[in-house]
């Protein structure tokens, strides 16, 4: 004699979300990344604020400043979050703003890269947690400056280098994860240009955004 089937009561499960006020931040800055004066694309300045704004890291360096749109992006991340600090270095900056607009989490050291990147640290006190490099463009220049970032990040610091896609940048970022404490991660902005070089007619690559973390 067959007996009845067991009636299946559905488990239930609830969640409740942690208070933590930086998973409510909400990305009111946006708009930021699109209207700042920056030598990037797009796509490229969307990614830089996402990235801060997604990784809330405490301790932001920028390697070249010029316009200063990039340090108005990474401050506006950091503002959304209500946490972080940014120090950015640059040897002569074009600022096209007033640097007191973003000076509640921004320090400017007037300095070369990377010389005076000892000064950048003892701004911040502790190691730096976040790095956008985008300084000389040149294959030494670019492996010196992430010879000075990884005397001055902390394991597992994320670093973004602009224009990737250029040849001497490429060749510099490929010698430093021979040779420095860095894990590549990704091409998170595949926004390879080929453009022209006007003077002299000849095809130049730029562009894109390589993201590497220090080991």
């Amino acid at each position: 004699m067959s007996q009845a089937a067991t009636p299946q009561v559905a488990s239930t499960f609830t969640f409740k979300s942690s208070d933590d006020p930086i998973l409510r931040a909400q990305p009111h800055r946006l708009a930021t990344a699109l209207i700042a004066h920056a030598d990037q694309k797009p796509r490229e300045r969307v990614l830089l604020y996402a990235l801060v704004f997604a990784l809330a890291p405490r301790r932001c360096l920028e390697i070249g400043v010029r316009w200063g749109g990039g340090s108005r992006i990474i401050h506006a991340a950091l503002s959304d979050l209500s946490q972080g600090v940014l120090v950015s270095i640059d040897p002569s900056p074009a600022l096209e703003f007033d640097w007191s607009l973003i000076a509640d989490r921004a320090t400017l050291v007037i300095g070369s890269s990377p010389a005076d990147l000892p000064r950048c640290r003892a701004a911040v006190d502790a190691p730096f947690d976040f790095v956008f490099i985008d300084g000389d463009h040149g294959e030494k220049s670019c492996h010196a400056d992430l010879q000075g970032v990884a005397d001055i990040t902390a394991p597992g610091a994320s670093i973004l280098l602009h224009d990737a896609y250029h040849p001497p940048v490429d060749r510099a970022i490929t010698r430093a994860l021979r040779e420095l404490p860095f894990a590549d991660v990704a091409m998170p902005a595949t926004t390879r240009n080929d453009g022209l070089h006007v003077e002299s007619g000849r095809t130049m690559t730029f562009g894109g955004v390589r993201w590497l973390r220090r080991t």
